[in-house]
């Protein structure tokens, strides 16, 4: 069967990996690496970037499905980039892309094995009344016979670490009291928005979750001046929330560190100004702010904010114990 050019070009999008892509998978290959014990199979990397997408492998041994257009004078509707045989094609060369990249720069290089487990080699030792081989595992680097299935390891023994797209409840977990129920939803639906490729959506979903955040943060605040309560209140002027809770934050004892501090509060005017761009794009100057709404730009946003939320919800709880104290 001819396939219209129309429908090969969309498999062929769908299966290509983006730079965003490639990142992922970079962060996923370099978090899995630091936690093994033993060289990675590469299709271990691939199941960990397909977890980080929210995505799986399709069943075994079944076939993309197409379906009918809609649209008139087509034949077959352009295929999901998530459904599972398209995203696994994907991933598998995502996954390569960022190996041969951290390869050339010297973070990883060939371990031993293959995809079946891996086997002890054995040491021969006699002893009074025999001889027997000990069975030992060493990993280090292997040269030559390239096989079809390639491991890989960390050239250093404590390879640098690198933030990874967690799955979306991964990166909610412990985070129920700083994003609130509302905080929460728009986190779940700004990763259902980059899945989908929505990164204007994406990227404000991410910073209306770290306004949530902020007013659940001034809640925490005890005998908070007036000032800021009524802010909170009316539920308006985030910018103002965030001046008056950080004046709070500065005169907690002990100091969470005013460079904490002062890392929260500068991400939150920045996903603030993410957020008004998206909304009003009118300034020239501003123009910058339209990273945030790529593909690539959304990614790193939502990579980052497990992290920024994190550090509020540790300053929350200070304030909290604060206010025991008292």
């Amino acid at each position: 069967m001819n396939f219209e050019e129309s429908f090969v070009a969309a498999v062929q999008n769908a299966v290509t990996p983006s730079e965003a892509d490639i990142l992922i998978a970079r962060g996923v290959v370099l978090e899995t690496i630091g936690g093994a014990s033993e060289p990675v199979v590469t299709t271990e990397f691939v199941d960990r970037w397909l977890e980080a997408i929210g995505c799986s492998r399709p069943a075994p041994r079944s076939k993309f499905t197409a379906l009918p257009a809609k649209e008139e004078g087509r034949r077959l509707a352009d295929p999901d980039p998530m459904d599972p045989h398209m995203a696994e094609y994907r991933g598998t060369h995502a996954v390569r892309w960022a190996v041969s990249q951290l390869v050339a720069e010297g973070v990883l290089t060939r371990g031993a094995g293959n995809n079946y487990a891996m086997q002890p080699e054995r040491i021969n030792v006699d002893y009074p009344g025999g001889s027997s081989g000990v069975p030992v595992l060493v990993h280090s680097p292997i040269v030559g016979n390239p096989n079809e299935y390639h491991r890989f390891m960390p050239v250093h023994r404590d390879p640098a670490g690198s933030e990874v797209l967690l799955p979306v409840e991964e990166l909610l977990d412990g985070l129920g009291d700083i994003l609130g129920a509302r905080g929460q939803t728009m986190v779940r639906e700004s990763r259902r928005a980059l899945q989908r490729g929505l990164y204007l959506a994406s990227s404000s979903l991410l910073a209306a979750a770290s306004e949530a955040a902020w007013f659940n943060l001034a809640r925490a605040v005890p005998n908070a001046p007036s000032a800021l309560a009524k802010k909170v209140i009316d539920g308006r002027d985030v910018a103002e929330v965030i001046r008056l809770t950080e004046q709070k934050l500065r005169e907690l004892k002990p100091s969470p560190g005013g460079a904490t501090i002062t890392e929260v509060v500068t991400q939150a005017h920045m996903f603030r100004e993410v957020r008004n761009y998206a909304l009003h794009p009118v300034e020239d100057h501003d123009s910058d702010r339209e990273t945030w709404l790529t593909e690539t730009g959304a990614t790193l946003l939502a990579i980052a904010s497990r992290r920024y939320f994190v550090k509020m919800a540790d300053l929350q709880r200070r304030l909290v114990e604060s206010g025991h104290a008292k």
